[in-house]
């Protein structure tokens, strides 16, 4: 059977022709040994007849008519989805990866039915991982997921999308939140200061005062695989953190000589990690090195050089131990004070509870050692959370609290020395709803609830804080 176009019925009516070549051959005494007759039969058909027969032909294995015929039907209209999918559909068969994505990626812009953008939109990624364009593959499957709420399909794109990962040496990922919380710039409760142990009362400046407002943070991290092998992989990566506030409007009446950007805080930095398999199966650990920068406002306020190592451990098939250690060097502008060293040791156990939820259990320490008193410090911390398995409602809850003690030993204010130095003790819970079911490109909203208390001797560093964070976290 061959195809060959036709001319058009009437001016607005498009047709394909098909030629079909019989062949006829009567045996008779007469006739025997002489060539068989051909007859030429042609009839015309429309565009949706052209579509359906390109599609039968498809699904009958002749995928290279298939083709030619779907491309005659395009010729005539472009945006004939039909054709489109049995045009990308066969390239797929084909080999010809790239017309296939093509083709898909032309059927889901035409489209207006959701199922149907959801099957372009997985086609073309199949197409992509099979052109070896997995970071585009993981694109589409993002598509994909913006054009359905179907449970069962989130879970098959959120299973290929895993096993993009492990293939893609590329990373992604992004993180937001906006915060509306009654204390932005870490304010004292009261605009008297107090010294516990020393007979003298001041007053603190309105900027130096809790001031409500709203915080928006931004985190991208982005990472690539330079070397893997069965034991360990090398990646190099890079981050950029922003946060930005802004002050409501009583609170700028309050402290006039304070405006948005001086709260601004904005982070960079390159690294490598090198992760690998150390002792028993399921054991790990990992060494890794980076730059950063760092802006207050908008005025450069240190650079960086961190280095750091972890050790994990499996415990069982429910629990995992890890430690880690890190040493970090800051050299600060000037303006902003004298160059820091940071020392930190950190210890967490993760265990999956027999009825499916789950319990962390962390501890760190910290030490912080500069020439200017009122930086250097020792700091500790214990942590605990709790996520639950069963759903409350539509959302997935995490509850968390913190406790962390931080010890300025030779604090001063002034000329005034602070007796035993500054003591601070913060008390924080978290309660954390994700609602992983709410789906839009395999991002998910989650609300946070926050309440953190801050006590010291010296009631500058005295401070409350609730606020309610608003963040879209990945499924994927």
């Amino acid at each position: 059977m061959i195809f060959r176009r036709c001319l058009l019925h009437g001016a607005t009516i498009a047709s394909l022709c098909l030629c079909q070549t019989a062949v006829a051959a009567e045996s008779n005494e007469d006739s025997a040994g002489a060539a068989p007759e051909v007859r030429s039969v042609t009839r015309s058909m429309t565009l949706a007849e052209a579509s359906e027969l390109a599609l039968q032909t498809l699904q009958h294995g002749d995928v290279e008519t298939a083709v030619g015929l779907g491309r005659q039907v395009l010729q005539f209209n472009p945006n004939d989805t039909d054709a489109l999918f049995v045009v990308a559909t066969a390239e797929l068969q084909l080999g010809n990866y790239h017309a296939s994505r093509i083709a898909a990626a032309r059927a889901y812009r035409t489209s207006d039915d959701p199922r149907e953008r959801l099957r372009a939109a997985q086609l073309a990624a199949t197409a992509a991982i099979q052109n070896n364009h997995p970071t585009l593959s993981q694109l589409w499957l993002r598509r994909a997921a913006t054009n359905t709420s179907n449970a069962g399909d989130i879970q098959r794109i959120a299973a290929d999308y895993a096993r993009l990962r492990k293939m893609n040496p590329l990373s992604f990922r992004l993180t937001g939140s906006v915060t509306p919380s009654n204390n932005v710039n870490n304010g004292a409760n009261s605009s008297e200061l107090h010294i516990d142990g020393v007979p003298t009362v001041g007053d603190l400046s309105s900027s130096a005062q809790a001031l409500p407002g709203t915080l928006a943070t931004t985190d991208v991290e982005i990472g690539y695989r330079i070397a893997e092998s069965e034991t360990g992989i090398t990646t190099i990566g890079a981050r950029m953190y922003v946060k930005r506030v802004s002050l409501s409007s009583r609170s700028k009446e309050i402290a006039k000589d304070l405006s948005d950007a001086d709260l601004d805080t904005t982070y960079l930095n390159l690294s490598m990690d090198r992760k690998f398999l150390w002792g028993r199966p399921g054991n790990t650990a990992s060494v890794g090195a980076s730059l950063g920068r760092v802006w207050a406002g908008n005025d450069h306020y240190y650079d960086l050089l961190n280095v750091r190592g972890t050790r994990s451990f499996k415990l069982g098939d429910r629990a995992r131990l890890n430690f880690g250690a890190s040493l970090e060097g800051r050299q600060l502008n000037r303006s902003f004070g004298h160059n820091q060293t940071l020392a930190s040791l950190t210890m967490q156990l993760n265990r999956e509870l027999s009825w499916g939820d789950s319990l962390g259990l962390s501890f760190s320490f910290a030490d912080v050692r500069t020439q200017d008193v009122n930086q250097r410090r020792l700091s500790s911390g214990v942590y605990a959370s709790y996520q639950f398995a069963k759903a409350w409602g539509p959302a997935q809850v995490t509850a968390s609290l913190a406790v962390e003690k931080t010890a300025y030993r030779d604090y001063q204010i002034g000329w005034i020395a602070v007796p035993g130095g500054r003591q601070d003790l913060l008390l924080s819970g978290d309660l954390s709803f994700f609602f992983k079911d709410y789906t839009y490109a395999g991002f998910a909203p989650a609300v946070r609830l926050h309440a953190g208390r801050r006590q010291s001797n010296v009631s500058r560093f005295d401070s409350d804080e609730i606020s309610v964070s608003f963040e879209i976290r990945s499924i994927f």
